[in-house]
């Protein structure tokens, strides 16, 4: 997701305000520390403008 995101030219707390989630959140999916659920992987893909599957092969 990392990867995706800095592509995106996003920080964690403006992918978090596009996708209706806090920065702690990003934070916290984007280091392993908390699982996203599919809302919160939904509203991520939306967020950056790409496919599911994208973020789930993201290396």
């Amino acid at each position: 997701m990392l990867s995706l995101r800095r592509q995106a030219d996003l920080t964690q707390e403006r992918l978090g305000q596009r996708a209706g989630l806090g920065q702690r959140t990003i934070g916290w999916i984007e280091n392993g520390l908390a699982p996203a659920t599919l809302d919160q992987l939904g509203a991520i893909v939306r967020a950056i403008g790409v496919p599911l599957w994208r973020l789930v092969r993201d290396e």
